[in-house]
C-alpha cells in the first residue's frame, strides 16, 4: 500500500501526471519516433529506458527498435523485470508505462510479505519483515523503473525456499533472479558451494576448539540443497546468454561497456571526497545520512552473527557482497539514487537480521525514517 502511494504521489506530483516520467528516456538514445506520450529528457536518460525498450517487444534484439537504440547488448540479459511488465500490461504497448511501475508496487508487496515469513519463522513479529523493502534504495528503484526489486523478491523467495526444503520452488525462484540481475549468481555459486563451506567451517571451529580437524561434518550439512537447486538457474542463465547470442552475435555478459569493479575502496574514496566537498548541499547530506544508515544495518548485522540461524551460504554472500560493493566503481558511489546498486549487501543484512536473536528497533527506525525522506524528495523531484 506504501508502495502504491508513493508511485502516485509522484505521477501526480513530480511527473505532473505522466507515468512516462518515471522512465527518463533520454534524447542521446532516441533514434526515430518512440512510442507517443513518452517523455524525453536532454542527455543520457536512465536505465529504465532500456527495461522499457525490451518491455515493448521482449523477443525484439534489434539494437534500434520503437525509436530507443540501447546503450549495450548486454541489457538483454535482464529479461525477468520487462517480461514481467510485458505479460501484466498484456502486450499492449501503451499500457507498458504503467506495467512496469505495477510490477515494482507487487515485488515491493510481496517483498514485505517474504520479510514478514523470515520473521515469523525467527519467533519474530511480522512487522519486522518490512525491514526488507524498507530499503531507501528501493524508493529509486521504483521511481526509475529498475530490476532491483524484482531480483531482490526471486533472491529471497528462493533463499526462504531452501530453507523450507522447497528445492523445486528455490530453483525456479533463482532461476527468475539471474535473468533479472546477474549479481544473484553469487548466491548460487555459493548454494553450490554449501557443503565444501561447511566443511571447512567445520573443520575450523574444531582446530580452534583444539580437537583437531577429525570432525567431517556439523548437522546443518545434512540439509544442503539438492543439486537441481542450483544447476537449473546456472543452465537457465547460460541458455539465455546462448539466445542472446544467435540473436544478437554477441555474448551479453561480455558486452557491457560499463566498469563497475576497480580497486577496492577506491570508488568510495573518491565519493567521500567529492560529497565532501558539496557540503553543505542536499545531494551530499542525504549521501552521507544514507551512508550511515547503510553502515549501521551491515554492523548490526556483523554483531548478529553469533546468534543469527542463517545458513552458512547466506552469511557467506552477506560478506561477499560488502566485498564487492567496496570494490565497486567511482560512477556506483557518485550517484544520487540512494545506493541502490548496494541492495544486495543490504537485503543479506536483513535476512541475518531477521534471522537472529538481536533487537531490530535502532536499524527499523533508521531505515524508516530514511525511507520516508527519500520518499519526499523523489515525490517533489524527478
Amino acid at each position: 500500500m506504501a508502495a502504491c502511494l508513493v508511485a502516485a504521489a509522484r505521477i501526480v506530483v513530480a511527473g505532473h501526471g505522466k507515468v512516462s516520467s518515471f522512465i527518463v528516456v533520454g534524447a542521446d538514445h532516441v533514434r526515430g519516433r518512440i512510442p507517443a506520450g513518452i517523455a524525453v529528457v536532454s542527455g543520457h536518460g536512465y536505465d529504465g529506458q532500456f527495461y522499457y525498450r525490451i518491455a515493448l517487444g521482449p523477443l525484439n534484439f534489434s539494437r534500434t527498435a520503437y525509436g530507443i537504440r540501447m546503450d549495450t547488448l548486454s541489457r538483454f540479459e535482464r529479461i525477468s523485470y520487462p517480461v514481467f511488465a510485458w505479460l501484466v500490461g498484456g502486450g499492449q504497448k501503451q499500457v507498458v508505462p504503467w506495467s512496469l511501475v505495477l510490477v515494482n508496487v507487487v515485488g515491493l508487496a510481496c517483498l514485505g510479505a517474504l520479510g514478514s515469513l523470515m520473521a515469523r519463522d525467527a519467533l519474530r513479529h511480522a512487522c519486522w519483515g518490512l525491514l526488507l523493502p524498507g530499503y531507501f534504495g528501493f524508493v529509486w528503484v521504483l521511481s526509475r523503473d529498475l530490476a532491483e526489486v524484482v531480483t531482490a523478491t526471486f533472491v529471497v523467495a528462493g533463499v526462504l525456499a531452501l530453507r523450507h526444503n522447497r528445492y523445486v520452488l528455490a530453483a525456479g525462484a533463482f532461476s527468475v533472479s539471474v535473468l533479472s540481475r546477474e549479481t544473484a549468481l553469487l548466491v548460487i555459486a555459493l548454494v553450490a558451494l554449501e557443503r565444501p563451506l561447511l566443511s571447512i567451517s567445520a573443520w575450523l571451529r574444531a582446530r580452534l576448539a583444539g580437537s583437531g580437524p577429525q570432525v567431517r561434518s556439523t548437522p546443518a550439512a545434512k540439509g544442503t540443497a539438492p543439486t537441481f537447486s542450483w544447476l537449473t538457474p546456472a543452465v537457465v542463465f547460460v541458455a539465455w546468454q546462448i539466445v542472446v547470442r544467435v540473436a544478437t552475435g554477441a555474448w551479453p555478459l561480455l558486452t557491457s561497456g560499463q566498469k563497475n569493479v576497480n580497486i577496492p575502496l577506491a570508488g568510495f574514496v573518491e565519493g567521500f571526497r567529492h560529497y565532501v566537498g558539496r557540503l553543505p548541499s542536499t545531494a551530499a547530506l542525504l549521501w552521507f545520512a544514507e551512508l550511515f544508515i547503510l553502515a549501521v544495518v551491515v554492523t548490526c548485522a556483523a554483531r548478529a552473527l553469533p546468534t543469527t540461524t542463517a545458513r552458512l551460504y547466506e552469511q557467506v554472500a552477506w560478506m561477499v557482497y560488502g566485498i564487492v560493493d567496496l570494490s565497486l566503481a567511482p560512477g556506483i558511489w557518485l550517484g544520487d539514487v540512494g545506493f541502490r546498486s548496494l541492495d544486495d549487501l543490504y537485503v543479506f543484512s536483513c535476512i541475518i537480521l531477521l534471522s537472529s536473536r538481536r533487537r531490530l528497533t535502532v536499524p527499523a527506525v533508521l531505515v524508516a525514517g530514511s525511507w520516508v525522506v527519500v520518499v519526499i524528495e523523489l515525490v517533489r523531484f524527478i
